[in-house]
């Protein structure tokens, strides 16, 4: 047999395959490349209830498009939700060591799964007949901080998902495989083509993703209902009224113009209705200055104008300060019309309901539907009575809790000349959207500018490793131009854009001058135009990615010898 063996090798000398690959070889190694790491790194959220598979697949459809055309967006929405996953798990860790209970703080991965809408709770009838409604991470916390964090073991939280560890490492693995190919041929001195450059940028992106999303479930579809029982009524009540599910056309929820009193300064008596007549000022247009300090996490702070209605002289700190956008003070100062200071007709019943131990009462100073610009006037229906006697019922148990805690009475209360009020924050919906928008982080207290700037400076990335190739090869003058323009335009907005949003946390100035030129329509025309030429930079990359193999130099074809990069004698 071994006589045998090397006879073999004598006639028949072993051969080895050829050092080159092939137009198919790139194509595939690159479009699979591509395709497993975007397909594989998305983790949406849950869908909606009455979502069917067409819709779902079309979703998803619709983000693999998004990553591999603008895959920084992607990149920032993920790190928005590793932010917000993070200050869910800080703040229940916070409730488990202050009431010094048993039950353990939650894991990541439960944090993630509350971020990613896995937690509904069974509605019905009294709000809007909706089957189920989905906690936001707010309203998880707002549960955790009055002690009724539901109860979501890990193990079925990792039951419900279909991420398998060993599938990612195996794309892990790919992705370090086309990183290593790039860096040989580099060493070799052998061309890079421009596909396997925006390849490669994609992969960078797709490693980014597993590293925030590495413990966020995958492909969840059916999330953890909670049962609608008796104490969760109040709870459901005030989560409703305090959220924009609950708002008119106008955004105009529920809690707007109820304004609460605490337990001490409640009178016994019954106080008569207070309105402004008209004719009490001067043609009706005298103004009065007013100071309000929103909640963290309110809507209001993305619009305050919205929010309190047509005002007059109005700019944001207060009078005595110099504006401040920071979010950390939602503090703004206005003036507001006497004659407008009434209440809506439809508003008129709580005047009649209202009891002096109502911890919420509609405010007697500030009615939001009575501004010119609501045009949602229809009459209050029983539910909506019904939620606010609910609500009553929760109220001084949450100002309690501050009261004990007071670094969290900005997080749940709304100071102002008008009254106290509770905080508009968006604790449930009727499903969590994977995009939350580049300045919404709700109560977790980060600058709104701090995800602009990680999107910033994913994109000047972004366009720095394609402007790396402008010395490859280009089938003609002309792409090569188109090349180099419309990376140093991602590059270079991206740098720009970066400092810029670094430099306005810390320069307030920076805030009321962009305000300023937001509001200038050629300005914000220019805008339009300068985003559709980002956008057709951004979708010439991908197209000349593909294009420019129809003609490059034999030796993209060779491949490096591995064996000169090992160590030997």
């Amino acid at each position: 047999m071994r006589l045998l063996f090397f006879a073999s090798f004598y006639l028949f000398p072993w051969t080895s395959a050829p050092n080159f690959r092939g137009t198919w070889d790139l194509l595939v190694s690159c479009v699979l490349t591509l395709t497993i790491c975007v397909w594989s790194a998305l983790h949406l959220n849950v869908p909606t209830a009455n979502s069917t598979l067409k819709q779902r697949n079309l979703r998803r459809t619709k983000w693999i498009f998004l990553g591999i055309f603008a895959p920084e967006l992607v990149v920032s929405t993920a790190f928005a939700q590793y932010l917000t996953a993070s200050w869910l798990q800080r703040e229940i860790l916070k409730d488990v060591s202050y009431r010094k209970v048993e039950y353990q703080e939650w894991s990541i991965t439960q944090c993630y799964f509350a971020v990613m809408g896995g937690i509904t709770i069974q509605a019905g009838e009294g709000f809007d007949s909706s089957p189920r409604l989905s906690l936001t991470p707010e309203g998880v916390r707002l549960l955790s901080f009055l002690g009724r964090l539901p109860h979501v073991p890990e193990s079925q939280v990792r039951d419900k998902s279909k991420a398998d560890g060993l599938a990612k490492s195996i794309v892990c693995l790919q992705a370090g495989w086309m990183i290593l190919q790039i860096i040989g041929r580099l060493i070799a001195h052998l061309p890079v083509t421009l596909l396997e450059i925006n390849t490669i940028g994609h992969v960078l992106c797709a490693l980014v993703l597993y590293l925030l999303w590495w413990s966020k479930p995958l492909e969840v579809k059916d999330p953890t209902l909670i049962p609608r029982e008796e104490w969760m009524d109040p709870f459901l009540a005030l989560m409703w009224m305090c959220s924009p599910i609950s708002g008119t056309d106008d955004g105009i929820t529920e809690m707007r113009c109820m304004s609460y009193t605490p337990p001490s300064q409640r009178r016994t008596a019954s106080v008569p209705t207070i309105r402004v007549d008209e004719e009490s000022s001067e043609n009706g247009e005298e103004l009065r200055p007013h100071e309000t300090h929103f909640s963290i996490g309110s809507t209001a702070a993305r619009d305050p104008r919205k929010f309190l209605g047509p005002l007059g002289d109005f700019r944001v700190g207060s009078h005595e300060r110099p504006p401040s956008p920071s979010p950390f003070d939602h503090h703004v100062s206005y003036m507001i019309k006497e004659r407008e200071l009434s209440t809506a007709p439809e508003h008129e019943i709580f005047f009649q309901l209202q009891e002096p131990h109502h911890p919420l009462q509609h405010s007697r100073k500030y009615c939001r539907r009575a501004f010119e610009d609501c045009k949602m006037h229809d009459s209050l229906t029983q539910f909506a009575i019904q939620r606010w006697r609910l609500a009553c019922i929760l109220m001084d148990d949450l100002w309690n809790q501050c009261q004990n805690r007071p670094s969290y009475m900005d997080f749940y209360f709304t100071t102002s000349s008008l009254g106290l009020f509770v905080g508009e924050t968006t604790y449930i919906n009727t499903h969590i959207p994977n995009f939350m928008g580049l300045s919404y982080l709700g109560q977790v207290n980060v600058h709104r500018d701090r995800l602009k700037s990680a999107l910033s400076f994913a994109a000047a990335a972004y366009g720095a490793l394609h402007i790396a190739a402008w010395n490859e090869y280009f089938p003609t003058q002309a792409e090569r131009i188109l090349w180099i323009a419309s990376s140093m335009a991602i590059g270079s907005s991206g740098i720009f854009l970066w400092l810029y949003f670094l430099a306005r946390q810390s320069i307030e100035s920076l805030d009321t001058f962009a305000n300023r030129l937001r509001t200038n329509k050629i300005l914000s025309f220019l805008g339009r135009g300068i985003l559709t030429l980002f956008i057709l930079a951004r979708v010439y990359l991908v197209v000349e990615a593909f294009v420019s193999l129809r003609r490059v130099p034999k030796s993209v074809y060779q491949t490096p010898e591995w064996s000169d990069f090992l160590p030997h004698l």
